[in-house]
């Protein structure tokens, strides 16, 4: 393929992307200091991945009391939160609004291009550019982990909840950060998180949080030398909750983390997929590797639904 056809093909798939992309206009009413009501406007994109269901970023439809979804070809239509994960910042809207669903990717490579589409500052815009880092991790508005792949594809106020696509039209995720202070570092959660996300509530009827109950940390040979661990792979547990399944099957910090249901685990990212996929009530069996012994654990995945009050105060 010559540089002339791959253009055509870009320009092909940013068509046929950009027809099930809108707009997202949303109001917030809050009270100030002197407990007058105050009236916020915010604007965002979404995407849609089935016949009147849209994926967008949480933060963008936050505490919305009227949400508004605007198509690229004009059409206009109200819209509701269905279901919402501000812990991945993931959220879903229901609409009467129609459009052609988009597919999630199967994985996504490092520095595979990829393809912004969305509506910074109101907009239609798209921006080209690659998979330049796996494994982020980065700070949530909450304070919680986010799981994020990074772009160097220009990314601006307004493409949050809008969609990371590669060059065969796939979601490879949905944008939800950039660094405003540095050039070509933008984020977005992960296709795998919210094809997890959608299942869920399939299953659910709203998102329920899976969770074992530990805190982890990715082993390296660094990590796995200082503290004299038997393995340089695998996830490192720093910590249990009490009354949690984890500490109930009796895992406890010091231990590592090698696999989860046959399949080995070597990031938190890839622990959390599998928690998503699974669901609460579903168990999982573990393999621990400890200094003198390894064992296998067989664990009841844990959940609870999420209030938003529970996550922004």
């Amino acid at each position: 393929m010559n540089l002339s056809q791959f253009n055509e093909e870009v320009v092909k798939v940013v068509s046929q992307v950009s027809r099930s992309v809108v707009t997202v206009f949303s109001r917030q009413v809050s009270v100030d200091e002197f407990l007058l009501p105050q009236t916020r406007e915010g604007m965002g994109s979404a995407f849609a991945v089935e016949d009147g269901l849209f994926i967008t970023s949480y933060h963008v439809v936050r505490g919305s009391s009227a949400i508004r979804l605007l198509s690229r070809e004009g059409e206009d239509a109200k819209g509701e939160v269905a279901a919402v994960n501000p812990f991945n910042d993931l959220a879903m809207i229901r609409s009467s609004l129609n459009l052609p669903p988009l597919k999630l990717a199967e994985g996504v490579r490092l520095g595979e291009i990829a393809l912004a589409v969305g509506n910074p500052l109101g907009l239609d815009s798209v921006t080209m550019g690659v998979v330049s880092g796996l494994g982020r991790t980065i700070l949530s508005p909450g304070g919680n982990p986010l799981y994020v792949i990074q772009t160097d594809a220009a990314v601006n106020p307004g493409n949050s909840g809008g969609p990371l696509v590669n060059v065969n039209g796939e979601v490879l995720g949905v944008v939800t950060a950039m660094i405003p202070f540095a050039q070509g570092i933008g984020f977005a959660i992960p296709a795998q998180l919210i094809r997890g996300f959608l299942n869920n509530v399939r299953k659910f009827g709203k998102y329920l949080r899976p969770f074992l109950g530990v805190v982890i940390v990715k082993v390296n040979k660094p990590l796995a030398s200082y503290y004299n661990l038997p393995t340089d792979e695998g996830l490192l547990v720093i910590r249990t909750y009490a009354g949690s399944p984890a500490s109930k099957v009796g895992i406890r910090p010091g231990d590592v983390i090698q696999e989860v249901d046959g399949r080995k685990v070597t990031d938190p990212l890839e622990l959390h997929v599998i928690l998503e996929e699974k669901g609460p009530g579903e168990t999982v069996n573990l393999r621990v590797i400890r200094p003198s012994k390894r064992a296998d654990l067989r664990v009841e995945i844990g959940g609870y639904e999420v209030v938003e009050s529970m996550y922004y105060q």
